[in-house]
């Protein structure tokens, strides 16, 4: 549908929802890690999983109607880096927190918003917005708290493990920017099947060159695999796309960094970790910077509808 022009208050409302729908994918993303941790522990690997979740979450975008075609699709290249950045974002990170203290890998990756900032405003020759870069930093901040990071955490920290986590980065960033034009042309649904069908190719391409993946299919185990795979990557991925069009890149890769609050919240819950004053002071710090732009008095909106 072409776009069209929306009052302010339709615009708050769209943006409103877009940063609620950006929050329940953080948090499903956080139970997801969780239940991917206990995986590991029981045996899968991480190349084994992250290849069950794209296979999964894309057959079942398929059944939901995602390979329609549509009448202006997005280039080859575009589509194509889409896919690759989603098929490698957990990768890399997974490789390094390998390598590096988890703080370090978390806060490394959650530089994200700072690169989309920088992106918006290269691709649109300014300069970068003042209070969403105040506001970037103050997300980044909350998130060097949440993980922990002032406590000597870098301590050990190489250079392989780093460069892992800027990639990573690098892809979180990658995704969310692309994310906006993939919904725009197909729809949460179509955006999040291509994606995922070109990351399940890759990695089930890699999953060759190490043999059978035995534990996939541990009967035990298979319930957990299809719940990491449904609930904590294709219901958030898709939430995050079809939130990411009623936002700007810069403001869902902020909501983005809930996760690691939420992450440490289910770590409390669910796993009996406590949480320490400075780490109820970064979240309060996230919290604080997504509601931020919420609030902010917002530009004229155009709308986009799939």
């Amino acid at each position: 549908m072409p776009a069209t022009s929306m009052s302010a208050p339709v615009a708050r409302r769209g943006a409103a929802a877009g940063v609620a729908a950006v929050a329940a994918a953080a948090l499903l993303w956080a139970i997801g890690a969780a239940l991917a941790r206990r995986l590991f522990d029981a045996g899968v690997t991480p190349l084994e999983l992250t290849e069950a979740r794209a296979a999964i979450a894309a057959a079942g975008l398929a059944l939901a109607g995602g390979a329609r075609r549509v009448p202006r699709p997005l280039s080859r290249p575009r589509l194509a880096a889409f896919g690759m950045a989603i098929a490698t974002v957990t990768a890399t990170y997974y490789e390094a927190i390998a390598r590096i203290p988890v703080a370090v890998a978390i806060v490394v990756q959650y530089t994200a918003p700072a690169l989309v900032v920088l992106y918006a405003a290269v691709a649109a020759r300014r300069r970068p917005d003042a209070v969403v870069g105040v506001v970037v930093v103050v997300a980044i901040a909350g998130v060097a708290l949440v993980a922990g990071l002032p406590g000597g955490a870098a301590a050990g920290v190489d250079g392989a493990g780093l460069a892992f986590a800027g990639a990573s980065a690098v892809m979180f960033a990658t995704y969310t920017v692309l994310a906006v034009d993939a919904g725009r042309a197909y729809g949460p649904v179509g955006a999040m099947f291509r994606a995922f069908a070109i990351a399940a190719a890759f990695w089930i391409a890699m999953q060759t060159t190490q043999g059978w993946p035995h534990a996939l299919f541990d009967p035990a185990l298979v319930p957990r695999v299809v719940a990491v795979a449904v609930a904590g990557t294709l219901v958030p991925f898709l939430l995050f796309v079809w939130g990411a069009q009623r936002l700007a890149a810069e403001r869902a890769s902020v909501a983005a960094t809930l996760e690691p609050v939420f992450a440490a919240l289910v770590a409390w819950l669910w796993l009996d970790q406590s949480l320490a004053p400075a780490q109820v002071a970064g979240g309060a710090l996230i919290v604080a910077a997504v509601a931020a732009l919420q609030v902010r008095e917002s530009r004229p909106v155009v709308a986009y509808e799939p």
